[in-house]
């Protein structure tokens, strides 16, 4: 009989080899870092975006005038709906002034035509004097007309730029001067010193020209420039 050899079954176990060992500590220590680090930017960003909501309603809050002119038991009023009611009120004039006061200033860039602070000052104190002799105030003047300071200057500053445009259309000779004193002596106050009553006059006189010479100028520009309006009133 041959003998059976006598086997022993051995368990094959995988063995890890130190480098491989190392490897794998080492991925396991990344994916503990990286971890940590996505849910650090996950909370990063959603503070961010808390942060920049809270901004921005603080911003509209704080300006909300921007938005809403009044509200009316809790009802908003827009400020889009104010601006619609008073465009179909005065829209067309407001343009109209816009566009002319524009016109005029391209005009007076076009001939090197200035207004100084000075002579802004000057007329203002003028009209501050007249008043005054009147018993009025120009800011008790200015609101009653709805007028603000500011738009009160704008005005000054339109007028100089069109009567120095205009200067050689209304000059007014002493003839004139004379005969509109003779004219209206019995309006002009006893009060007055024949100095300034003659500074009246002329004033006056220049007023009259200019508003007569103005309106065609004005009317020339407009004949005169492109002008596309995207806004029927």
């Amino acid at each position: 009989m041959v003998a059976k050899r006598k086997t022993t079954s051995r368990t094959k176990t995988s063995k890890i080899t130190r480098p491989q060992r190392v490897r794998i500590e080492e991925e396991s220590k990344i994916d503990d870092v990286e971890r940590p680090s996505f849910l650090s930017r996950f909370k990063t960003r959603k503070f961010l975006i808390l942060l920049l909501i809270i901004i921005v309603g603080g911003v509209l809050f704080y300006f909300k005038g921007l938005f809403i002119v009044a509200t009316v038991n809790g009802q908003p009023v827009t400020r889009i709906a104010l601006i619609q009611e008073l465009e179909k009120r005065n829209g067309k004039q407001m343009l109209s002034s816009l566009v002319t006061q524009i016109l005029i200033e391209q005009e007076a860039q076009k001939q090197n035509i200035s207004v100084s602070k000075e002579e802004i000052d000057n007329e203002v104190k003028k009209v501050e004097e007249g008043l005054k002799k009147q018993g009025q105030t120009l800011d008790a003047a200015l609101g009653f007309q709805g007028l603000t300071k500011n738009d009160f200057i704008a005005q000054i500053k339109l007028q100089k730029l069109v009567e120095k445009m205009l200067a050689k259309d209304i000059k007014v000779t002493d003839k004139e001067v004379a005969d509109y004193i003779a004219t209206n002596k019995d309006s002009i106050p006893t009060d007055l010193k024949p100095e300034e009553v003659t500074a009246s006059a002329k004033q006056q006189l220049e007023q009259q020209k200019l508003s007569t010479k103005a309106q065609p100028w004005i009317e020339g520009l407009q004949s005169k420039a492109k002008i596309n309006y995207f806004v029927n009133y």
